[in-house]
């Protein structure tokens, strides 16, 4: 049976979101934060596949502002499969998609039924974040028939996988954890897509090299700094529209004005009172 390695952080509630966006923005992972209602901490789980990962993690997270303790703990895959299984089921999303977990059965095929076995990766579409991409992502499949798509910091890679069931040709995803890019390629398999369908690589939004041709449509689900710091990179890379999301609702405005000083044109802003995402369109 495989073994996975939990780190079980304990952290004051008032750091806990800050700490919980660190840990998406570092280490590309979706973190689970749960809470008491009337106490003054959280606790933070987190899984790697690896016991060395796992403790280097637990070292990175030591001089955290409000941190309490860090232990590395083994999680057997029967008790992260009954996690995952709590916490992520089938769900509709948009029109047209639907997000079925390895372990359900896609209720009928009146939807694009997308397959995602989440791994340790982000991006089940339980998230604000991930939802916006896709919903965003249907309608422009719908108002501009796009020819091709790149996803930037794919994590399960499922916006790649729902532009390939959405009709999209030519598809290029890419994040800078090597885990989330073997997962997307699992998780394109499970999909019945080609190996060549979808081009899957590892690369950082924020060096040179991950760099391609201008695609039609772009997504980013990355958290506000780099989005930021990556405008230019982002904007050269869209021919017609971008999609961003990872962003505080407080740091929307933030964010619109990086892309706005580019020549981008938002077209729409949507948020859930904590997220928001924005898309732009290139000006005719």
């Amino acid at each position: 049976m495989k073994t996975l390695w939990q780190l079980n952080v304990v952290i004051a509630k008032a750091n806990t979101e800050a700490f919980c966006d660190w840990v998406r923005a570092e280490w590309a992972i979706e973190p689970v934060a749960m809470e008491r209602p009337h106490g003054d901490h959280a606790v933070v789980n987190m899984y790697f596949d690896s016991r060395s990962v796992a403790h280097a993690r637990q070292r990175a997270a030591a001089g955290f502002d409000g941190l309490i303790s860090a232990h590395v703990l083994p999680c057997h895959e029967k008790e992260w499969t009954t996690f995952w299984r709590h916490h992520f089921r089938v769900l509709d999303i948009g029109r047209r998609l639907r997000i079925v977990p390895i372990w359900e059965k896609a209720p009928d095929r009146k939807r694009l039924n997308l397959k995602i076995d989440p791994g340790l990766s982000f991006g089940t579409g339980d998230h604000f974040t991930t939802r916006f991409c896709l919903e965003a992502l249907e309608a422009a499949c719908d108002a501009i028939r796009p020819k091709s798509m790149l996803d930037a910091g794919t994590g399960s890679g499922i916006l790649a996988i729902a532009a390939a069931k959405l009709g999209v040709p030519r598809i290029a995803a890419f994040d800078n954890d090597p885990v989330c890019v073997k997962q997307s390629r699992k998780n394109a398999i499970l999909n019945r897509l080609g190996a060549k369908r979808i081009r899957f690589f590892e690369a950082d939004v924020l060096a040179h090299g991950w760099e391609t041709p201008a695609a039609d449509i772009v997504c980013a689900n990355i958290l506000t700094p780099i989005l930021i710091q990556a405008a230019p990179a982002l904007w050269r890379a869209t021919r017609r529209q971008l999609m961003l999301t990872g962003i505080r609702e407080t740091e929307g405005d933030s964010v619109a004005q990086a892309f706005h000083e580019l020549g981008a044109r938002e077209i729409l802003r949507d948020g859930d009172g904590e997220w928001c995402g924005l898309v732009f369109a290139r000006r005719n």
